[in-house]
C-alpha cells in the first residue's frame, strides 16, 4: 500500500493539489498574520487594493491565459513557440497600455481623499508590470502540466512574501506602505527567477506572428469579457461594502471568503489538470472524451466536497476564531461562511461547465452568463444593503446570482454535449471507487 501511495504522490493530480495546498496555506498564514498585526481599516485598504489589482489584471489574464492553454496545449513545437511568442507580445502591449493610462491619475492624487483609491493609483501600474513574467510563466507551466516547477515557483513566491511580513512584524515596522513595498519586492524576485530560468519563454517573443495574434484576439475577446465580468462579480461585493457599509466590514466578509479556500483548493487543482486534458481532447475531435473528462472531475469533486461542507458548517465559529482571532468572533463571518459552504456543493459542476464551454469555442455563452450574474448581484447588493443594512444583504444576493448563473451554464452546455447531473454523479461514484482501490 505504501508503494501505491508513493506512486500516486508522483501523478499530476497530486502535484497540482500540493501546489494549491501550499500556495493557499501560505496565503492563509499571511492573511492570519496581517489580521493580527494591522488595524481593521488598514486591513480593509489592503484587501481593497488586492481586489482592484485582481480585477484590472483580468484585462491581461482573461484575454491571454485561456487562449494560451487552448492553442498551446498539445501543439507541435513550432506552433507552441509561435503561440507563446504571440502571447508575450500581446501581454507586453496590454501592460504598457495600462501603465500609460494610469499616468494622468497621478496628477489627480491631491484631489483624491479616499485612501483606498490613493493606494490603487500609486501602486497598481508598478505591481502590474512586476508580475508580468510571473503570470505568463504560471500559464505556460500549467499548459505544459509541469507541476513540479509550478510548486517550486509557488514556494519561492509565497515564502518570500511571508518572510518579509514576519520581518516587518519582528522589527515593528508593519504598515500599509511597508506592506506594499514588501509585495513589490516579492514580485520582483519571483519574476526575475522566471526570466533567468527560461521558464517564462520570453525568448520566443520573436516567434510571434500577426496571424496567431489575430487568432488569439478573436478567441480572447470573449474570454476576456467573461473573465473581467467574473472578477467584477467577485469584486463588486468588496467595492459595495467599502463604499456603502465602510472599509471596517471588508475584513469580516473577507474572513468568510478566505475560509472558502477549503473548497477552492481542490477545485482549482482539478481545474488546472482538467483544462489541458479537455483542450487536448477537443482539439483532437474526441467529443466523447470531453464529456467523460468533464463528468469525471466534476462528479468526483461534488461527492468529495459533501463531507467537507458538513464539517465546515459545524465548525464555522471555531474556524473564524482560528483565522481572524477574537476580534472577529461574534461577527457575521461564521454565518456567511455557512451560507457560502452550502451553495458550494454545486461549484464543481458549475466551474467545469463554464470551462468546457470555453474549450468547445463557446466563450460567448460564459460571457452572457457572467453579465447576467453581475447585473443580478449588483442590483441585489444595493437592495440588500438598503433593506437589511448589513452583510447578509450582500451574501444572499450573491447566492441568488450564482444559482441563476449555474442554471444558465448547465443548460447552455447541454445544447452542445450530451450529459446530465445523474450521469455526473454516477461517474463520480465510479471514479472515487477506482481511486480508493488504487490507493488501498
Amino acid at each position: 500500500m505504501l508503494q501505491r501511495i508513493k506512486e500516486q504522490a508522483k501523478n499530476k493530480h497530486f502535484l497540482s493539489l500540493s501546489t494549491n495546498v501550499f500556495t493557499s496555506g501560505c496565503a492563509m498564514l499571511i492573511f492570519i498574520l496581517l489580521l493580527r498585526s494591522m488595524e481593521i481599516d488598514h486591513m480593509g485598504y489592503w484587501i481593497f487594493f488586492q481586489t482592484t489589482l485582481s480585477l484590472l489584471d483580468t484585462f491581461r489574464s482573461g484575454f491571454l491565459q485561456m487562449a494560451l492553454i487552448k492553442f498551446y496545449s498539445g501543439a507541435a513545437r513550432p506552433r507552441a513557440r509561435e503561440v507563446l511568442g504571440s502571447i508575450w507580445f500581446l501581454a507586453i502591449s496590454i501592460t504598457l497600455f495600462w501603465f500609460v493610462v494610469t499616468i494622468p491619475a497621478f496628477f489627480l492624487l491631491p484631489y483624491i481623499e479616499d485612501v483606498s483609491i490613493q493606494i490603487v493609483v500609486k501602486w497598481f501600474a508598478v505591481v502590474f508590470f512586476l508580475t508580468l513574467p510571473y503570470s505568463i510563466t504560471l500559464w505556460r507551466l500549467q499548459a505544459d502540466q509541469k507541476f513540479k516547477q509550478l510548486l517550486t515557483l509557488s514556494m519561492i513566491n509565497q515564502l518570500t512574501f511571508l518572510t518579509t511580513i514576519i520581518l516587518l512584524m519582528v522589527f515593528d515596522q508593519m504598515s500599509i506602505n511597508n506592506l506594499l513595498y514588501a509585495n513589490a519586492l516579492t514580485c520582483t524576485i519571483t519574476s526575475s527567477i522566471c526570466l533567468l530560468t527560461g521558464w517564462s519563454g520570453f525568448r520566443y517573443v520573436v516567434k510571434k506572428t500577426r496571424t496567431c495574434m489575430q487568432e488569439i484576439y478573436h478567441f480572447g475577446k470573449f474570454s476576456v469579457g467573461t473573465s473581467i465580468s467574473s472578477n467584477l462579480l467577485r469584486s463588486s461585493d468588496i467595492f459595495m461594502i467599502n463604499f456603502l457599509l465602510g472599509p471596517a466590514l471588508i475584513p469580516v466578509y473577507n474572513v468568510a471568503q478566505r475560509l472558502m479556500e477549503v473548497i477552492e483548493i481542490p477545485l482549482r487543482s482539478f481545474l488546472v489538470t482538467g483544462m489541458p486534458a479537455l483542450s487536448t481532447a477537443f482539439n483532437q475531435k474526441r467529443n466523447h472524451d470531453v464529456v467523460a473528462i468533464m463528468e469525471k472531475y466534476s462528479g468526483m469533486l461534488t461527492l468529495a466536497l459533501i463531507p467537507v461542507t458538513i464539517v465546515g458548517v459545524a465548525l464555522a465559529d471555531f474556524a473564524v476564531g482560528l483565522l481572524g482571532g477574537g476580534k472577529y468572533l461574534g461577527t457575521d463571518a461564521a454565518n456567511i461562511f455557512r451560507i457560502l459552504l452550502v451553495i458550494s456543493i454545486i461549484y464543481p459542476i458549475d466551474r467545469f461547465s463554464g470551462v468546457t464551454l470555453d474549450i468547445i469555442n463557446q466563450p460567448k455563452r460564459n460571457f452572457y452568463k457572467v453579465i447576467l450574474m453581475l447585473i443580478i448581484n449588483v442590483i441585489g447588493n444595493y437592495i440588500g444593503i438598503l433593506w437589511l443594512g448589513d452583510l447578509y444583504g450582500v451574501v444572499l444576493s450573491s447566492v441568488l446570482a450564482f444559482a441563476i448563473g449555474f442554471l444558465y451554464s448547465y443548460t447552455s452546455l447541454q445544447e452542445f454535449l450530451t450529459f446530465n447531473i445523474k450521469g455526473i454523479l454516477n461517474t463520480g461514484v465510479k471514479d472515487l471507487k477506482l481511486l480508493y482501490l488504487k490507493i488501498f
